[in-house]
């Protein structure tokens, strides 16, 4: 993973935290979880991918998560 120097690191925790509270106020509020996987990937310290990996996961596990059948 690519070495994020304080000031990488601060840009990209405003931008995740800014795009928080915009979906927040647009009444789509990110779950803890996956806001806390979001800042560790704006630190460096996990990738996209495996916040991907780990918000559907959750998803999957959530018994209110129904994924549509595919024809």
């Amino acid at each position: 993973m690519k070495n994020l120097t304080d000031s990488d690191k601060e840009h990209r925790l405003q931008a995740v935290q800014a795009a928080l509270a915009s979906a927040a106020r647009e009444g789509q509020p990110i779950s803890p979880e996956a806001a806390a996987d979001l800042e560790a990937c704006a630190r460096g310290e996990i990738t996209g991918d495996e916040v991907r990996r780990r918000i559907m996961a959750r998803l999957q596990a959530d018994p209110r998560y129904k994924v549509a059948a595919r024809s």
